[in-house]
């Protein structure tokens, strides 16, 4: 899960063991791929346990552009929304 953005710098809870880490934000680039028409997915591992978090990074960059209105999906899933968002505009090349 990710807590926050600071600094360039990624603050996560892993989804299996819970313990929080670090990642840092500035040499990591996601691709386009042509042929999906999409960027693709961030896969980010926990150091402690090792298991893989994959952000979706073709979100739309706007939340104003979801199918639905602010308070329709669950506080924490409206939260992570805003970090993905945040953090596509640090890795997706056409949002540098």
């Amino acid at each position: 899960m990710l807590l926050s953005i600071v600094n360039q710098i990624m603050n996560l809870r892993c989804n299996r063991c819970n313990k929080e880490y670090q990642t840092s934000i500035p040499n990591i680039t996601v691709k386009y791929i042509e042929e999906f028409g999409e960027y693709e997915n961030l896969p980010i591992q926990c150091p402690h346990c090792g298991v893989i978090e994959i952000f979706n990074m073709n979100l739309p960059i706007n939340d104003t552009d979801e199918p639905f209105a602010t308070g329709d999906l669950p506080l924490e899933e409206e939260i992570q929304r805003y970090y993905v968002r945040l953090l596509m505009r640090y890795v997706r090349e056409d949002l540098k």
